[in-house]
């Protein structure tokens, strides 16, 4: 008699659909001559995949330069984790500065100051990029459609959804995921 699979808990899903769409930009980058790019879209797919805390590839080159220096105030490394796990478990709902600042016993002036010295980012623009980042997962592993994908990655409506995917990828959602899923199948 054999047991039942386990069920694939969500979580690893969406972390497996984020690392999708970083090889796949990756592989778009490549084609386009932008190795850099690349690099670091690969970087971060790598840095997911074993399970590290992810900065997306944007600000990698910032975080390498934050990390070598200790800000003085800064976040610590458990600190950091708990808010990563934080924001990735709740980018479905409204994720206020104040709240994280609690989450760590920070007043809010002081934790933003934090955050950025340990993130290279404040919080509202890690935030926005992590639910994009979501979303370009769900754009290539799902049919789903982008009022859908905007309302689960915490997004208020698919018009503040496609100008802060334009505004953080440089293409509108229709187009980016169109582009990816011809690459994918060619």
């Amino acid at each position: 008699m054999t047991s039942p699979e386990p069920p694939v808990c969500e979580d690893t899903s969406n972390d497996l659909s984020v690392v999708a769409a970083q090889l796949v930009e990756a592989a778009c980058r490549a084609c386009d001559g932008d190795r850099e790019a690349a690099r670091a879209h690969i970087a971060h797919a790598v840095a997911l995949l074993h399970g590290k805390p992810s900065f997306g590839p944007s600000i990698t080159r910032a975080l390498s330069t934050v990390q070598r220096q200790v800000a003085r105030g800064g976040l610590t490394g458990w600190q950091t984790r708990r808010l990563i796990a934080h924001v990735d478990a709740n980018l479905a709902r409204r994720i206020r500065v104040a709240e994280l600042a609690e989450l760590l016993g920070r007043r809010t002036s002081h934790f933003s100051h934090a955050f950025k010295s340990a993130f290279g980012v404040p919080p509202h623009t890690y935030v926005l990029r992590r639910r994009i980042e979501v979303a370009q997962g769900l754009m290539l592993t799902t049919c789903e459609p982008l009022s859908s994908i905007a309302l689960a990655c915490g997004m208020s409506d698919q018009s503040h959804f496609t100008k802060t995917f334009y505004r953080i990828v440089g293409e509108t959602p229709n187009s980016w995921r169109r582009t990816r899923r011809s690459a994918l199948e060619a």
